[in-house]
């Protein structure tokens, strides 16, 4: 079956024209109204530069980057501050570890020796292959994108580490300039959030026009639900994802975001990446009687989708 004749929403903002072709590709129809942005406030810029001088200063022995866009921070700091060769010759000389390849390619871009890639790039799984290094006694520091999970932290901290963190940048429902400026720098064409886009968004699934909706940060669902709540339309939104949409979260953060609303995930990939995720749901979808699949289909049968046609 794919994804004929289903309408699938796309909450992420960085990859937002990537996922919508992965849709189109399996048949269904995109619906792109991101509802996370980034800003890169004036706490963010001490964070970063206090960060690069403690590197600098040789402090730690350990560093972990969770995105590219958070390398790009860092380094570019490091430019303005005119220590970029001296931040780049510590990092090759430390345990350097990347999230995922995203984080580590922009590293690599920099000429930073990467020593450790998870093959779970959450941060439990961050947190699993870190606690076998030896960590008594060393400093590690953590940069994060929008927001920090405090597991990585704490599993550190029982193996005996001393831990410092810093954000990079914040998590919005706006898109900003700097914050635009700098998922560019890294390749990631991005699509703003817009206050009415996600209140078209929220109607379209409240009125069951939306067959599957994607989450692809906690923040994206977040961000939603706190909209919702805004303006009043939480309930009815809940209700709609509980009852009539196949709600579907790219890993365990993401997954207990939108579960921390009381809305149940119907699908979550073993692989926590954008296309696993996408056929994932496909899998899903064509089991012979799940409950969601039974109710996208009615919608279909009903000629309910969001632009009205049948």
């Amino acid at each position: 079956m794919g994804l004929q004749g289903l309408t699938v929403a796309v909450t992420g903002s960085r990859r937002a024209s990537e996922q919508a072709e992965l849709v189109s590709k399996f048949g269904g129809v995109p619906y792109v109204a991101p509802t996370v942005g980034i800003q890169v406030q004036e706490e963010a810029d001490l964070q970063t530069e206090g960060l690069v001088r403690r590197l600098v200063g040789g402090e730690f022995a350990y560093a972990v980057f969770m995105t590219g866009p958070g390398v790009y921070r860092l380094v570019s700091t490091a430019e303005k501050l005119s220590v970029e060769p001296q931040l780049i010759d510590v990092l090759n000389r430390i345990v350097v570890v990347a999230r995922s390849s995203k984080p580590q390619k922009v590293l690599q871009k920099y000429g930073v020796r990467v020593n450790l890639v998870p093959s779970d790039n959450t941060s439990e799984g961050i947190a699993a292959e870190m606690a076998k290094l030896d960590l008594g006694g060393k400093a590690v520091a953590i940069l994060w994108y929008g927001e920090s999970q405090s597991v990585l932290r704490e599993t550190l901290e029982r193996g005996g580490a001393r831990v410092s963190e810093a954000m990079a940048y914040m998590y919005s429902l706006e898109l900003e300039p700097r914050g635009a400026e700098v998922l560019a720098a890294v390749g990631f064409k991005s699509i703003p959030p817009e206050d009415q886009k996600i209140l078209q968004l929220i109607d379209d699934l409240v009125q069951g026009k939306i067959h599957v909706v994607t989450f692809t940060s906690p923040p994206s669902a977040r961000n939603l639900f706190r909209f919702a709540e805004a303006h009043t339309l939480d309930g009815d939104l809940r209700r709609s994802l509980n009852e009539d949409v196949v709600v579907v979260a790219v890993g365990p953060p993401t997954r207990r975001a939108v579960e921390e609303n009381n809305v149940s995930v119907d699908v979550m990939p073993d692989v926590y990446k954008l296309g696993p995720m996408m056929k994932a749901t496909v899998d899903y979808l064509a089991q012979d009687e799940p409950r969601s699949r039974k109710r996208a289909l009615a919608r279909i049968q009903r000629g309910q989708t969001a632009d009205g046609k049948r």
